[in-house]
Formats: C-alpha cells, sequence, structure tokens
C-alpha cells in the first residue's frame, strides 16, 4: 500500500517555489511524483504519471503558460483530477483545505494536516 495520501505533480517557475510547496506536501504525506519548470513538460508528465493533484505555482517557463496549462490539463487529461493555483507556498495548506473535498480524497489513507504558517512561526521566534 503506497503510504502517501495524494500523488501530486507540481509545476513550479522556481527551485525555491518548489522547495516550498513540496515541504507542505510532503509533511502532509503527499508524494510529489513530479516536479516540472515548463508548461509543455508538465502537460506531458501529467500523461504520464496521472497524478492525484495538480499544484501550479508561479508562472510555468516554455510554450504553455500557467493558465493554458491549467485549461489543457483540465479539458483533455485529467478531468477530473483538482488542479491548486497558488501563487504564495504558505497559502497551499489553507488552499487544500478548501478546494479539495474530503470526499474526493483517496481512500488508501488517511489524511494528516498540513503545518499551520503561524504555528511554524510562533515556533521559530520561541526559538
Amino acid at each position: 500500500m503506497n503510504p502517501f495520501f495524494l500523488r501530486v505533480l507540481l509545476a513550479a517557475d522556481s527551485a525555491h517555489e518548489a522547495a516550498a510547496v513540496e515541504h507542505y506536501l510532503h509533511d502532509a504525506g503527499h508524494e510529489v511524483v513530479r516536479v516540472e519548470a515548463r508548461g509543455d513538460t508538465a502537460l506531458k508528465a501529467a500523461r504520464l504519471v496521472h497524478p492525484d493533484l495538480v499544484v501550479l505555482s508561479g508562472a510555468p517557463s516554455g510554450s504553455i503558460d500557467g493558465a493554458a496549462l491549467a485549461e489543457a490539463l483540465a479539458r483533455h487529461v485529467l478531468a477530473p483530477t483538482p488542479i491548486l493555483v497558488i501563487t504564495d507556498p504558505a497559502e497551499l495548506p489553507e488552499m487544500l483545505a478548501r478546494q479539495i473535498p474530503s470526499a474526493s480524497w483517496p481512500s488508501h489513507s488517511e489524511a494528516s494536516s498540513l503545518p499551520d504558517p503561524a504555528l511554524d512561526a510562533d515556533a521559530v521566534e520561541a526559538a
């Protein structure tokens, strides 16, 4: 059995953004199965890995921009796989909680909660 809750394809425009988003996802028990910086390669990767969730962070480079990538994924590749578009990695926990109803999540494992950025900041200040 897969120990992860969701298999995630991440399209991020920078290594820093990708690392931050991966941190939130891994801490929540999700598996990032592929990270892509280009929109066209993210579209190809989605066809290959069939993720449970796609997270778009920033503006991917290449011949397909973020809006076109989201539309192509939704219409032609992954329907009804959820696609989250974020502008700041810190908004991912709230987006996951709001946008993905628990009924649509795979039932093969239990969800763990994503870290609360406010709590993380308090822990850093206390140290």
